[in-house]
């Protein structure tokens, strides 16, 4: 028996549930909570990296993430 360790995040969670139309006071408050982490210029950081685990490094911890606020601005497009 082979056992997979899946590993989701708030956003990924976001990304479904915007693509199947929930709303609810729920996702809305996941919705708020991902514009708070939004900076000035409307981009997110990247908080958390398999750099290192990986061949190569993609982006930097803790600077602004193309691949992460592209999927919070399709969630927010989808949402909003």
């Amino acid at each position: 028996m082979v056992l997979h360790r899946v590993q989701a995040d708030a956003l990924e969670v976001l990304d479904t549930l915007t693509i199947l139309g929930i709303k609810d006071d729920r996702v809305q408050k996941a919705v708020n909570l991902l514009l708070s982490f939004q900076g000035e210029d409307g981009k997110l950081l990247l908080k958390n990296t398999y750099n290192g685990k990986m061949v190569y490094e993609i982006e930097e911890k803790n600077k602004p993430s193309k691949w992460i606020t592209l999927r919070a601005l399709r969630v927010l497009k989808r949402y909003l």
